[in-house]
């Protein structure tokens, strides 16, 4: 079992973003399988991607380095084409994507890359979170693609 995006955001430097994520959503973001989560990392700010496969809505909720919170919620059904890109995409291994480009209708183009992560926390290079992230970031891909037909 890996650890889980609400171990992981309880660390610190991460838990105002946890914080964040459970006064919009409850703890029911990280237990419930309505939900899924992915969590993004960049030097300007911290990002938590949830997916609510019930609502058919992404939120992406930002703190950045002054503290504010930004939130963004954005309905899959506007989803327009999805672009997901490997490095090296090998089918034995099964190579997770790097990231992936979401096109919605109105012209926002949406792009998740859960790999910038393992640059702004030492953490994110170890093999099992890395492992889970990248699981984390499948089921995202997963969900979206199970809500919208593209």
């Amino acid at each position: 079992m890996g650890i889980t995006v609400s171990e992981r955001l309880s660390t610190p430097g991460l838990e105002n973003l946890r914080t964040a994520a459970v006064l919009e959503f409850t703890e029911e973001v990280f237990e419930s399988g309505d939900f899924r989560s992915l969590e993004v990392l960049t030097s300007e700010q911290h990002q938590l991607f949830v997916l609510n496969r019930n609502d058919h809505t992404l939120t992406i909720l930002s703190i950045d380095s002054k503290m504010d919170v930004t939130k963004e919620t954005l309905f899959t059904d506007r989803i327009i084409s999805m672009k997901e890109y490997f490095e090296d995409y090998s089918l034995v291994e099964n190579t997770a994507p790097r990231k992936i480009e979401v096109a919605f209708m109105g012209g926002r183009i949406l792009e998740i890359e859960p790999r910038l992560t393992h640059s702004q926390d030492i953490n994110y290079m170890e093999p099992e979170i890395s492992t889970q992230v990248n699981e984390d970031f499948e089921l995202l891909i997963a969900a979206l693609k199970s809500t919208v037909i593209l």
